[in-house]
C-alpha cells in the first residue's frame, strides 16, 4: 500500500519549492545559464508531492483519469528517483497536413544525475493521446506546475525520466505553440512531426554543452489511445525511411484506434450513445484539413446547426467535455449522444459503403497497412508489443486484434518475449465499469497499460 506523507499544508509548501526550483533555485546549474536555455529544474519527489495534493480541482474532461492507479503503478518510483529533471520546451520545423513547413513545439524531459556525472541514457517517443485543448499540451506543464493533474501524461514520462531516460514528447500540429488544425488521427502527417521532435531533441541532448545527459543510441516509443496510433505510424515511419538515421530498439502502442476503416469506422456508424462523441467531429475537422480529405469537410458531412457550429470548437481553445456537451451530451444528470445522428445522411450512407472513397480514405490510414499501397500490410522488424484491455468502450480492443492479424499474415508475429516483431497483450487491469459519463474503462486503464508498456521497454535498456 502506498502511504501518502506529511499534511495538506505541507503538500502545499512542497508545490511552493517546486516552483521555485522551477525558477532555477536549488539546481546544479547557474540560474543564468538555465534562464537562457528556458530549462525547469525538477525535484521529484517534490513532484510526488504535488500530485498527492488533494487540493487541486481537476478539470472534468480530465477526471476520468485514475490517480489512484497512477500513485500504485508510479508512485514509489518518484519518491526513491535516482535523478533529478530538467524540462524544456523544443522548438522545431516540421511539415503540416497542408503540406507546408511550421514551427511546432514540445516537451524535452532530461535526466540529471544526482552525483555530478554525465549519464548515457536510451530516449524514450511518448505520444500523448487525443487532446482537443491547447492548453493541455505537454510543453503547457511548463507554464503551469502547480497543476500536474492536467498533464497525466507528462506525470508519467517524468516518472519514467527519473529513473534514466530522456523522454521527448511532441506536441503535435495544432497543440502547442502551433494554432493551425490538428491532423487528428492523420498517420503520416503525425509521423513526421514526432520524427521532427526526435531530431531536435536529439541534437539538443548531443550539441548543447550544458545538456546533463548523452543518448546511448537506444531507441524507445510509447503512447495511450491516439498515442498509441501514432506510436504505431511513428515505428512504421522510422523503420521504412529512416533506418540510416534511428534504429527503433523496441515500440509499445497502447489501446490505439489501428483499425480506422474497420472497427472505428463501425463505432462511427453505431447507432449507440458515446461517453466521448467528439472524437467523431474531430476526425472529419483533422482530415479535411489533411491532403485528399476534403471528403469529409464537416460543412458538408453533418447536419445543421452542428455544421456551423462545432467545427470551430476544434481551434484548440475548447476542453473535449465542452465540445461533447455543444454536441447535446449532458453530465448531469447523464445524457449520451449518438455521433452518428449529427452526421447528413448522404455522408452516413458513403461511410457504411466499404467501397467508396470514404472507407478508402481511413484504409490509407490504418496504422498496420503499407503508407504507399493500402491493400498491403507493413512488416514490422522491430520488437513491439500492443497492450489493450478487452472491455475498452471507446477504442474497442478488436483494433490491436486487427492490426496483430495483419502483422501475423505477413510473418510479422513474434516468436519470443523480446524477438523482432509484433506480440498482443491483454490488459490485466481491473476496471470497474461506471454508469458516470466521465468514467470509462479507457481512461481508467490507461495508467496500468502505460506501466505494464513501460516495464517491457524498460527490459531492452542496456545498463
Amino acid at each position: 500500500m502506498i502511504k501518502f506523507f506529511g499534511t495538506t499544508r505541507a503538500l502545499r509548501t512542497a508545490v511552493v519549492a517546486l516552483s521555485l526550483l522551477a525558477a532555477g533555485c536549488g539546481s546544479s546549474s547557474s540560474s543564468s545559464e538555465n534562464a537562457a536555455r528556458k530549462i525547469v529544474s525538477i525535484d521529484p519527489p517534490l513532484l510526488w508531492a504535488s500530485i498527492v495534493d488533494d487540493t487541486q480541482e481537476v478539470a472534468r474532461s480530465l477526471k476520468g483519469w485514475e490517480w489512484g492507479s497512477f500513485l500504485g503503478s508510479f508512485g514509489t518510483l518518484l519518491t526513491n528517483a535516482s535523478y533529478s529533471l530538467e524540462m524544456q520546451k523544443v522548438s522545431y520545423q516540421a511539415v503540416g497536413a497542408d503540406g507546408q513547413t511550421h514551427a511546432m513545439s514540445g516537451l524535452l524531459i532530461l535526466p540529471k544525475s544526482l552525483f555530478g556525472s554525465r549519464p548515457s541514457v536510451p530516449i524514450l517517443l511518448f505520444q500523448h493521446g487525443t487532446e482537443p485543448y491547447r492548453p493541455y499540451s505537454p510543453s503547457r506543464y511548463l507554464a503551469n506546475l502547480s497543476r500536474p493533474k492536467d498533464y497525466p501524461e507528462v506525470m508519467v514520462a517524468a516518472m519514467i525520466a527519473s529513473t534514466g531516460y530522456a523522454v521527448v514528447m511532441a506536441d503535435y500540429e495544432g497543440l502547442g505553440d502551433n494554432t493551425n488544425i490538428q491532423p487528428y488521427v492523420h498517420g503520416t502527417t503525425l509521423a513526421g512531426q514526432v520524427i521532427g521532435m526526435l531530431r531536435a531533441s536529439r541534437d539538443i541532448i548531443a550539441n548543447d554543452s550544458g545538456s546533463p545527459c548523452s543518448w546511448n543510441n537506444q531507441l524507445f516509443l510509447m503512447g495511450y489511445s491516439e498515442g498509441g496510433y501514432v506510436t504505431m505510424t511513428t515505428t512504421r515511419e522510422l523503420q521504412l525511411n529512416h533506418a540510416a538515421e534511428f534504429t527503433v530498439t523496441a515500440a509499445a502502442p497502447l489501446s490505439g484506434p489501428h483499425d480506422l476503416s474497420g472497427v472505428m469506422r463501425t463505432l462511427m456508424l453505431a447507432d449507440s450513445g458515446s461517453k466521448a462523441p467528439y472524437f467523431l467531429p474531430f476526425l472529419l475537422t483533422g482530415y479535411n484539413y489533411a491532403p485528399g480529405g476534403t471528403l469529409f469537410n464537416p460543412a458538408t458531412a453533418m447536419i445543421p446547426p452542428y455544421n456551423g457550429s462545432i467545427p470551430p470548437l476544434f481551434a484548440g481553445t475548447t476542453p473535449a467535455d465542452q465540445i461533447s456537451e455543444a454536441m447535446g451530451m449532458d453530465f448531469d444528470p447523464a445524457t449520451l449522444v449518438v455521433p452518428k445522428d449529427l452526421l447528413a445522411a448522404d455522408f452516413v450512407a458513403r461511410l457504411a459503403d466499404v467501397a467508396s472513397p470514404e472507407a478508402a480514405y481511413l484504409r490509407m490510414n490504418d496504422s498496420y497497412r503499407d503508407p504507399l499501397n493500402s491493400n498491403l500490410f507493413w512488416k514490422p522488424t522491430v520488437p513491439i508489443r500492443m497492450y489493450h484491455h478487452r472491455d475498452d468502450e471507446l477504442v474497442p480492443y478488436a483494433n490491436s486484434q486487427v492490426a496483430f492479424n495483419a502483422f501475423s499474415t505477413v510473418g510479422a508475429k513474434s516468436r519470443s518475449e523480446r524477438g523482432p516483431g509484433v506480440q498482443l497483450k491483454a490488459a490485466t487491469a481491473i476496471i470497474g465499469i461506471s454508469t458516470d459519463p466521465v468514467k470509462t474503462v479507457h481512461l481508467g486503464a490507461a495508467f496500468p497499460e502505460l506501466s505494464e508498456g513501460w516495464q517491457w521497454l524498460d527490459g531492452f535498456v542496456s545498463r
